[in-house]
């Protein structure tokens, strides 16, 4: 595994953790995960370090999950930060470009307050790839209407439209902008208290830290009824190879 696929750096309290891997689009693959799980770590631990950035070198941010490697599943959670358990510093995102899939889970779960550049859009592809790796709840960062549009019909969602929504904080002009202001509302952040941050950050993530604790004790049933079918159907094997071949897949509903 390449040392350099995620980049880590402290500034002025500032951990900078940056995807960097453009060549493959910043797609989850297992080493982007694993290292991303070490970063999380890193930052978690690091007495230096109190707040994050959080981007992706390149024209995209991160196109979601590299469906070429077998065995991705058993790895792709390391790549999300435990956002509102063992990380309770604040996390600032700047992204850009294409963001698909697990690249869209990232950019929610992995940021508190997220920049995007105007060109970015956000599109959650399991639907038109045949499968999702695990159950996807995006309440409270979108309202529940929108978001299952959103995650229904696989059609990509605008910076703006984001905004409109909640999900992003702020739309800047473009790459250049984005690190500008999204290390402006960094620096804020780690000029204040963190203890106090800490606190506040528990308290916004406690109800969603809690139903996820309840969905653990029915995460095996919930695999073998919606997840185990998915990864052993016709339409799965089809969803992949259309998007390798650049084609609309056909579903069976196999």
């Amino acid at each position: 595994m390449s040392k350099d696929i995620v980049l880590y750096e402290v500034k002025d309290r500032i951990a900078y953790i940056t995807l960097n891997n453009p060549d493959n689009q910043n797609r989850l693959d297992p080493d982007m995960c694993i290292a991303l799980g070490e970063a999380w770590k890193q930052f978690a631990q690091d007495e230096n370090a109190w707040v994050a950035l959080l981007s992706g070198n390149g024209d995209n941010f991160c196109m979601g999950a590299d469906l070429r490697h077998d065995g991705l599943l058993k790895v792709l959670s390391r790549a999300f930060p435990p956002n509102g358990t063992k990380i309770l510093k604040p996390i600032v995102g700047a992204v850009q470009g294409r963001i698909a899939g697990s690249g869209f889970g990232l950019a929610a779960y992995g940021t508190d307050i997220t920049y995007a550049t105007k060109d970015t859009h956000f599109v959650f592809a399991e639907s038109w790839v045949g499968i999702v790796g695990g159950i996807v709840e995006y309440e409270p960062y979108m309202p529940f209407k929108i978001s299952l549009e959103f995650l229904l019909s696989g059609q990509p969602m605008s910076a703006e439209r984001a905004y409109e929504i909640g999900f992003v904080n702020h739309v800047v002009k473009d790459r250049d902008e984005l690190m500008t202001e999204a290390a402006k509302m960094a620096k804020i952040l780690s000029e204040n208290a963190p203890l106090t941050l800490r606190a506040i950050k528990y308290g916004q993530y406690k109800r969603r830290v809690d139903s996820q604790r309840k969905a653990m004790s029915v995460a095996q049933e919930e695999f073998e009824t919606f997840i185990k079918p998915q990864l052993d159907s016709e339409d799965y094997k089809e969803g992949k190879a259309a998007l390798f071949e650049n084609r609309k897949p056909i579903f069976k509903g196999k």
